[in-house]
């Protein structure tokens, strides 16, 4: 989200949007705490400055009106809400005392309403519509004067003032001449003397805000200067052209005298200044774009820059659009990579057996691997311009096998992520999820043309065993038994098959009312559990396949995940309503219930050593728990 990353006053927090929550971490512990209200993804976030108040707006579906909430900071709960704009909440900011929010409605809306804290009220709105304009995208508040704002978006640049006793807004220009211009980004100085926006086009807008304190303006705010890059080239060097930067400037940091950090479309990421106009010539002054940004520093953090905010006044945190946090020293413009996550719907995740210190994910773009203590990144895994859709460990830890939607299954090297085999044409279809058995003598593969395949995973070629055709919609999950002698799917099709994995034969089919999402065995092998979109958890017998039991797992969310501790006391599901419950086997009562994620739970799994449990969601969050009844934990405490 633009300008989705912000840095609490207090200087020891950062708050940024996750799905429909706002979270709260600590920078140095990595503790995180959340505000959880929204019923849609949050789209604008702002912080005042004493940092006593959070703002957030959302964006909700057309017809339905967007939320705008007030949180209370101190005592982490909700202080106020209002729906008043429509769909959607492009951006929120609170006025420099404090005492009123602005909030901007988006393009079904197209209106500025002014919140009065304090009484709960709303204290003026107008409308923004213009045809000869495009739509206001961004909301910045003054330093000095409290009762000031500006916005700006497609073609516009305005300065606002509020007077409080007649309840109303004046917006006045900025005069920018001829000029057309799509605004991004815009900085104001902290005595408002001058504004600095940054431009779609790649360059620099530096505006004169001429602030009255008195309600008659007698001097309009008015354009300095359009500004690009001098070049670096010597041959254009005599050239009245500037350079721009590709895909336009997306953020802007003011620093100390005068000096700006630009964040860029296309990731870099540059500490620059604008040179005086006494120093350059005057053939270069009469031009409309006047390249007069001198460059000290660059560095390009490999995705487009959304944030950029100032931590401890010796460094930049920048957010970008891959989801990834640079912090960048100011001394000496070092960057290293701090945060980073999937950007898509993670898919699977996975364990090696017997090893809990790493686990792997998959998603749209990579295959990552991941650090449980630390929560970093150790490997990256692509293959570009096709998706893994599930990855599981070989017996020995050392390669991943994953299924892609090309067909194909491939096994990379835990150490370096080299290609180790490749199995083309696997399956006619998407290859929708892999396993192998507990010996690594064979390699199942479930594809969406409904057919479970064998392959040999002890042989080079990796040759194919036996076709499984009995499924007619997509499989959706396998697992082999712990003694390595059966193999449950389940399917779309409203079945579950065990099969006999020593003759390659069916031993019975479990039918329901339902599309199964998720099937497992329990870890002596007796019985399976599954879960579907009837949002019921069954319990099955493996001697005969009859229905032990059926309980109701969820109340409007379909079940798309299933997972048992590997002492077999507890299991997990995960659902479409964004909610993981964690079970008691045999009582088959909730014994833990969670709210975090903010989007459907696409998948939930127990470490080896049951000490932790990894879930992960729709909207590309991974969070890492504490399992309560682990024997390890209770000791350490």
């Amino acid at each position: 989200m633009r300008n989705g990353l912000k840095l609490h006053p207090d200087g020891e927090h950062l708050v940024y949007p996750m799905g429909n929550k706002v979270t709260v971490k600590h920078v140095k512990t990595g503790e995180q705490f959340f505000f959880a209200g929204h019923k849609n993804f949050v789209s604008a976030l702002c912080i005042s400055s004493s940092g006593d108040l959070i703002a957030s707006g959302q964006v909700n579906h057309h017809g339905f009106k967007a939320m705008v909430i007030i949180w209370d900071y101190v005592n982490r709960k909700m202080k106020l809400s209002y729906e008043i704009h429509k769909v959607r909440v492009e951006d929120v900011c609170f006025t420099e005392n404090g005492k009123y929010l602005i909030s901007l409605g988006g393009r079904d809306d197209g209106r500025i309403i002014v919140w009065d804290i304090e009484n709960e009220t709303p204290l003026c709105s107008t409308s923004i519509g213009n045809e000869s304009f495009g739509n206001i995208t961004l909301i910045a508040r003054t330093n000095v004067c409290q009762t000031s704002f500006m916005t700006a978006g497609d073609k516009t640049l305005k300065l606002w003032r509020i007077d409080l006793e007649e309840r109303k807004m004046y917006g006045t220009d900025v005069k920018i001449g001829k000029m057309k211009r799509e605004i991004n980004c815009l900085v104001i100085n902290e005595t408002d003397e001058y504004v600095y926006c940054g431009t779609t086009s790649g360059d620099i807008i530096k505006a004169r805000l001429n602030i009255e304190k008195s309600k008659e303006i007698t001097k309009y705010p008015v354009m300095i200067g359009c500004y690009s890059k001098i070049p670096t080239q010597k041959r254009k060097t005599n050239s009245q052209n500037g350079e721009i930067y590709a895909g336009g400037v997306k953020n802007l940091l003011l620093l100390e005298k005068e000096k700006l950090i630009v964040g860029a479309g296309d990731g870099t990421v540059e500490l620059i200044e604008i040179i005086k106009e006494s120093k350059l010539t005057a053939k270069i002054t009469k031009a409309l774009v006047i390249p007069a940004i001198m460059t000290y520093c660059s560095r390009n953090v490999c995705g487009m820059v959304t944030s950029m905010v100032r931590y401890k006044n010796e460094f930049i945190l920048v957010g970008t659009a891959l989801c990834e946090i640079y912090e960048i020293e100011l001394s000496r413009f070092h960057m290293r990579l701090i945060v980073t996550c999937h950007t898509n719907s993670i898919f699977d995740v996975a364990f090696p057996r017997n090893y809990s210190e790493i686990f792997a994910t998959t998603s749209k773009n990579d295959i990552r691997v991941w650090k449980l203590i630390t929560q970093k990144e150790l490997l990256r895994i692509s293959v570009p311009n096709f998706i893994c859709s599930s990855i599981c460990f070989n017996c020995n830890g050392n390669s991943i096998i994953s299924a892609w939607n090309d067909g194909a299954i491939r096994g990379f090297a835990l150490n370096g992520g080299k290609l180790l085999f490749e199995i083309n044409g696997a399956h006619t279809k998407s290859v929708s999820t892999i396993t192998i058995t507990n010996d690594d003598s064979k390699l199942i593969s479930g594809g969406c043309d409904g057919q479970v395949r064998i392959w040999d995973a002890k042989s080079e070629i990796r040759y194919l065993l036996q076709v499984l055709k009995e499924h007619r919609g997509p499989i959706t999950s396998l697992q082999v038994s712990p003694d390595n002698e059966s193999l449950i799917s389940s399917s779309t099709d409203g079945t579950c098959i065990l099969w006999n994995l020593r003759n390659f034969t069916r031993k019975f089919m479990l039918r329901g009312n339902t599309m199964y999402m998720a099937t497992c065995f329990v870890p002596n092998g007796v019985q399976i559990l599954t879960c579907g979109t009837d949002r019921k958890i069954a319990y099955w017998e493996t001697l005969d396949g009859s229905l032990v039991r059926e309980i109701e797992g969820s109340l409007t969310g379909t079940l798309n995940t299933i997972s048992i501790s590997h002492d077999g006391q507890y299991f997990l599901t995960g659902s479409d309503d964004s909610i993981i419950k964690l079970w008691e086997y045999r009582t088959a009562n909730t014994i833990r219930l969670s709210l975090a994620h903010a989007a459907a739970v696409t998948r939930c799994v127990f470490a080896p050593d049951d000490t932790f449990i990894v879930t992960a969601s729709a909207d590309g969050a991974i969070m890492i728990w504490k399992y309560p009844f682990s024997e390890k934990l209770i000791n350490k405490e």
